[in-house]
């Protein structure tokens, strides 16, 4: 009876920490609790026959490495398509997208509007407003640093990695029936929002 009730313990208790407000606490025990309910457990809409996507989104990573005596920025690796092909390896449920990188196209457009807004606000009320806006989105940041910081270390194995820097872009996706026309649709890039440098977490990729 109790070997029987345990695993619904421990479903529900998922559940609470999955479905939490953010909170320190939450980003501790959200690891477990995403191994407990995904993939199996997360509303997927594939299932419902989605409206095919006009764009694709694109996330750059850079990184500032200690390269004998000195401190170097690496170019800008694209990072997001190697992430969007990792679910197609899983064959018991191809369909499932990372909610990781859905979270921080989502988190960077709002913050992005935000910071917008706040440009066209009297002078006197900017400083105020951007130091509410950076609280608002504080866990969200610092999931992005230790996501990025462990992205980084596995592009550069070895590396002393000091900083990292995430740009999100965004790019049209031309339709089928004009991929053939003459001349060719061009597909510009469009930024959406750049992070400041963010200190490396050591030890995050273990």
């Amino acid at each position: 009876m109790i070997l029987g009730v345990l695993p619904v313990l421990a479903f529900m208790a998922a559940c609470l920490v999955y479905n939490a407000p953010q909170s320190p606490a939450s980003v501790r025990l959200i690891g477990p609790a995403r191994r407990v309910l995904e993939p199996y457990f997360w509303q997927d809409w594939q299932l419902f026959g989605p409206t095919p996507g006009t764009s694709n989104d694109l996330v750059y990573l850079q990184a500032r490495i200690q390269y004998g005596g000195e401190t170097v920025e690496t170019a800008p690796v694209e990072v997001e398509e190697a992430i969007d092909r990792a679910p197609r390896g899983f064959r018991i449920n191809p369909t499932k997208l990372p909610g990781i990188m859905l979270a921080f196209d989502q988190t960077s457009s709002h913050y992005a509007s935000a910071a917008t807004r706040i440009k066209k606000l009297p002078a006197a009320q900017r400083k105020a407003a951007q130091a509410a806006l950076d609280k608002q989105y504080k866990a969200d940041f610092e999931e992005m640093q230790r996501f990025f910081s462990a992205r980084a270390h596995s592009l550069y194995p070895g590396a002393r990695i000091l900083a990292v820097q995430a740009t999100f872009k965004t790019r049209p996706i031309v339709s089928f029936s004009e991929r053939y026309e003459s001349p060719h649709p061009k597909e510009k890039l469009k930024g959406l929002l750049q992070t400041s440098w963010m200190p490396y977490v050591p030890g995050v990729a273990q």
